[in-house]
C-alpha cells in the first residue's frame, strides 16, 4: 500500500496503535517487530495475517486453550552462532535448548490443531526440527545452566582433585582461625577474601606474629591483610586448578559451539517462529482490548463498516466512563466518494479518521473495531490531505500546500485508491477555493476514487448531489439544544448552524441581521432546509426510539409469559409425575393390602410369598419392557420426527438443557449443521431444542 504524503501513519495516529501492541509483546524481538507493524501490498499476506490475530483472538474469547509462547529472546546468540570461531556460554546455550523445546512443542500443538488454528500452523511449514541440538546440548550443560562435570573425563578429574584441595585448605584455614582468635590476633572481621584468596585481618601490631604472605592493608594502615606461610601453596594450587577448569570449559564450551553451528539458520528459524507467536498473542489481546473482528474480506476495493468506533477514542472514552457513537459507513462502486458536511466539533473529522486508521489497520494484518457483517477490500494508494500543511523550510503556505497534494492525487489517484481530506477546498479565497474545489472533485470522480471529503462549502453539497458515485452525508445536530449528536446520517447535507450558533452565544440581533443581509438568500434558505431536515430526522429518531422501547417491553413481557409458562409447564409435569406415583403407590398398596389379608386367613403361606414375588417380577418386566432397546429406538425415532417437524434451516436452537444458542444453517437427515457463534458444530437433531427466540418467532408468524 502506497502512502502520500509521509507523515499520514502519524497524521492518523497509527504510532499509538504500534505501541498499544508493543505493550502486549514478551520479548524485545517481537516489540521491535510490532514498531514496525504497517500497511502492506500483497492481499495474500494480509488475508493470512488477520486469519491468524483471529485465531488467536477466538482463543481468548472463548477460553481455550493455547500453550505459554513465552520464551527468553535468544536472537543474539543465534546470529553468533552463525560466525565462524564463536563461542557461545553456558547461559546463551541454555537459552537456545530451552527456546528449542518450546519451538518443538508448539509445532506438535499446532499440527494437532491444525483444524483450530489452521493459518497460524503455517508458521510451522518452515521450522525444520533438529531433536539432536537438545541432545547435544543436555550432554553438556545441566539445568543450572553449568558445564557438567560429566562432560568430559579432564573436566571431572581437575574438578574432582580442585575440590579436594578446596577443602584441604578450607580445613587448614580454619585451623588457624581458631588458633588466632584464641590468642586474640585476629579483628572482628577476621575472614576476608582478597583476589579471591582467603586471608586474616591482623591488627598491626600482631602483624610480626603470623607468618605469610601481606595483600593490603586498611588506609588507617592498622590492619594487615594475611595469607598464612603454609596457605600459599594450596591456594596456589587452587588458582591453577581454576585456570584449568576455565581453560576445559571453554574447550567444551568451543567443541559444542561447533558442534551445533550447521543448525544455526534454523535456530534463526525457532527464533522467527516464536516471536511471531508472540506478535500474533500481542495483536490478539490488542483486538480484545477494542472488540476488533475480522471483517470479510472483499475482493473489490470497498469500505463497509458496520458500528464501527475509533480504536484509540474508545480506548480513552472507556478509561472515562463515556460511551463512543458508533458509525455506519459504506464506499462501494455505486457510492464511491462521500462528502460530509456539518457543524464544527459535529464529529466529521473523527469519522474520516476513523475510515483511515481502520483501513491501514486492515491491510497491516490487524483486527478492526467494528461489528460483525462488516467487509472491506485492498486499496493500493491511501491519498490524504488532514491537518494544517504549513511548511516552513520551502515557505509555502498552507493552500498552496494543500494544492501540491491535490495535484499529487490528480496524477496518481485511480480507480485503486482511497483518497481522505479534512476540509475539502479551504485555505483561500472561499469563492475561488470552492471553485477549484469542484473541479478537483469532478476529475477524481472520473478516475473513479474512493474517498470521504469533510466540507463547508455550499457548492460541493450540491455538486455532490449531480455526480454519479458521489454521496452527500452530514453529521447529526439536535438543531433545539444546538448540541451535535456525533451520528453519521448518509444521503443529507449538513447546515453549519453558522447563524443558529451565533445567536445562542449572544451575538447582536442587528450584526446578525446585516450579516444575513449579505449572504445570498438561496444560501440561507438551504441552511434553513437543512435545518429543517435534520429536525425532522430527530423527530422520527425519537418515534422510533419509542417505537423500539415499546417493541423491548412488549418482548420482554413475552419472555416473562414464556418463562411463566414454562415453569407452570414444569411444575404440571412434576404434578403429573406425582400422581402417577400416587396411583402406583395406590396400587401396591391394594396389593399389599390383599396378600397381607390372604397371609392371615391361609395357611399356605409358601403361596402368599409365591404370589407376592410374582408381582414384583411382573413389575419389574414391565420397567425392563419400557427401558428395552426396541422401545427406547422407537420412542428416540419419535422425538426425531417430532424434531424434524419443529426444527428448520434458520430456526434458532441450543443443545438439551443448554445455555448458548446458535442458528440452523443446514439440516443433513439426522444431523443438523448449526453455527454457535464462530464455532460450526455438527449435532445430532434430537439433542436439539427450540430456544425461547425461535418459540417466539414461531409465534408471531402464525399469529
Amino acid at each position: 500500500m502506497q502512502i502520500y504524503p509521509d507523515d499520514s501513519l502519524q497524521q492518523f495516529e497509527f504510532d499509538r496503535i504500534r505501541e498499544r501492541i508493543e505493550s502486549y509483546c514478551r520479548s524485545s524481538s517481537s516489540r521491535a517487530r510490532a514498531m514496525l507493524i504497517g500497511p502492506l501490498n500483497d492481499p495474500g499476506q494480509i488475508s493470512i495475517l488477520l486469519q491468524q490475530a483471529n485465531e488467536y483472538l477466538q482463543t481468548l474469547v472463548n477460553k481455550g486453550y493455547f500453550p505459554d509462547s513465552e520464551f527468553e529472546d535468544f536472537e543474539q546468540e543465534a546470529g553468533l552462532l552463525k560466525l565462524s570461531g564463536s563461542v557461545l556460554g553456558e547461559m546463551q546455550l541454555s537459552r537456545i535448548r530451552s527456546a528449542t523445546v518450546l519451538c518443538f512443542h508448539l509445532v506438535k500443538f499446532l499440527k494437532e490443531k491444525k483444524s483450530i488454528f489452521p493459518n497460524i500452523a503455517l508458521l510451522s511449514n518452515h521450522v525444520v526440527e533438529h531433536p539432536e541440538i537438545c541432545k547435544l546440548i543436555d550432554a553438556v550443560i545441566d539445568q543450572q545452566s553449568q558445564v557438567m562435570d560429566h562432560a568430559t573425563e579432564e573436566l571431572f578429574e581437575i574438578r574432582s582433585r580442585l575440590s579436594s584441595v578446596k577443602r584441604e585448605a578450607d580445613k587448614r584455614f580454619r585451623i588457624y582461625l581458631n588458633e588466632f582468635r584464641k590468642k586474640g590476633w585476629l579483628r572482628e572481621h577476621e575472614e576476608n577474601f582478597y583476589h579471591n584468596r582467603r586471608v586474616l585481618a591482623v591488627p598491626s601490631e600482631y602483624r610480626k606474629e603470623i607468618k605469610g604472605l601481606v595483600h593490603g592493608k586498611s588506609e588507617s594502615g592498622k590492619t594487615f591483610l594475611v595469607e598464612p606461610e603454609e596457605l600459599v601453596e594450596l591456594n596456589n594450587l587452587v588458582a591453577e586448578l581454576e585456570e584449568d577448569e576455565r581453560m576445559e570449559v571453554r574447550k567444551i564450551l568451543r567443541e559444542l559451539s561447533d558442534a551445533i553451528r550447521p543448525f544455526a539458520n534454523d535456530i534463526l528459524g525457532y527464533h522467527y517462529f516464536l516471536s511471531s507467536i508472540d506478535l500474533i498473542r500481542a495483536k490478539a489481546f490488542f483486538a480484545r482490548d477494542i472488540n476488533g473482528i475480522l471483517p470479510c474480506i472483499s475482493k473489490t476495493s470497498r469500505v463497509h463498516l458496520v458500528d464501527a468506533i475509533h480504536p484509540l477514542l474508545y480506548l480513552r472514552n472507556r478509561s472515562r466512563n463515556q460511551e463512543v457513537v458508533p458509525q455506519n459507513i459504506d464506499l462501494n462502486p455505486e457510492q464511491r466518494i462521500i462528502i460530509i458536511s456539518g457543524p464544527n466539533a459535529g464529529g466529521k473529522s473523527i469519522t474520516l479518521k476513523t475510515v483511515g486508521l481502520l483501513q491501514i489497520m486492515f491491510q497491516s494484518g490487524l483486527l478492526i473495531s467494528a461489528k460483525e457483517g462488516s467487509s472491506m477490500g485492498f486499496f493500493r494508494n491511501l491519498l490524504t490531505d488532514i491537518g494544517d500543511s504549513q511548511s516552513i523550510e520551502f515557505a509555502l503556505s498552507t493552500y498552496s500546500s494543500r494544492l501540491i497534494r491535490m495535484n499529487y492525487f490528480l496524477q496518481h489517484a485511480g480507480a485503486n485508491s482511497l483518497i481522505l481530506v479534512d476540509e475539502f477546498g479551504t485555505g483561500t479565497d472561499p469563492e475561488l477555493g470552492g471553485a477549484i474545489a469542484e473541479a478537483l472533485l469532478e476529475e477524481l470522480n472520473k478516475a473513479k476514487v474512493y474517498g470521504v471529503f469533510t466540507t463547508h462549502y455550499t457548492n460541493i453539497k450540491l455538486l455532490a448531489d449531480q455526480l454519479p458515485g458521489v454521496m452527500n452525508a452530514s453529521m447529526l445536530f439536535n438543531p433545539e439544544t444546538l448540541q451535535p449528536r456525533f451520528k453519521l446520517l448518509i444521503g443529507q447535507p449538513g447546515s453549519s448552524y453558522a447563524f443558529e450558533v451565533a445567536e445562542k452565544i449572544g451575538f447582536p440581533t442587528r450584526v446578525l441581521n446585516l450579516a444575513r443581509s449579505k449572504v445570498q438568500s438561496e444560501k440561507i434558505k438551504l441552511n434553513h432546509m437543512l435545518g429543517d431536515l435534520h429536525r425532522q430526522k430527530n423527530e422520527q429518531e425519537e418515534k422510533l426510539r419509542q417505537l423500539k422501547n415499546k417493541e423491548h417491553r412488549a418482548d420482554t413481557a413475552a419472555q416473562q409469559f414464556e418463562q411463566m409458562k414454562q415453569k407452570l409447564e414444569a411444575k404440571l409435569e412434576v404434578e403429573r409425575e406425582k400422581s402417577l406415583e400416587l396411583r402406583q403407590l395406590a396400587e401396591w398398596g391394594r396389593k399389599m393390602k390383599a396378600l397381607m389379608s390372604e397371609w392371615t386367613k391361609t395357611k399356605d403361606r409358601k403361596a402368599v410369598i409365591k404370589k407376592f414375588i410374582g408381582a414384583i417380577t411382573a413389575e419389574q418386566k414391565k420397567r425392563a419392557a419400557e427401558n428395552a432397546p426396541e422401545k427406547v429406538e422407537k420412542r428416540r425415532q419419535a422425538l426425531i420426527e417430532q424434531r424434524k417437524k419443529e426444527i428448520k434451516t434458520g430456526a434458532i436452537v441450543r443443545m438439551m438443557n443448554g445455555k448458548q444458542t446458535g442458528i440452523v444453517e443446514e439440516i443433513r437427515k439426522e444431523n443438523v449443521y448449526v453455527n454457535f457463534g464462530n464455532l460450526r458444530a455438527k449435532v445430532a437433531i434430537e439433542q436439539l431444542e427450540l430456544a425461547q427466540e425461535s418459540k417466539k418467532t414461531k409465534a408471531k408468524n402464525q399469529s
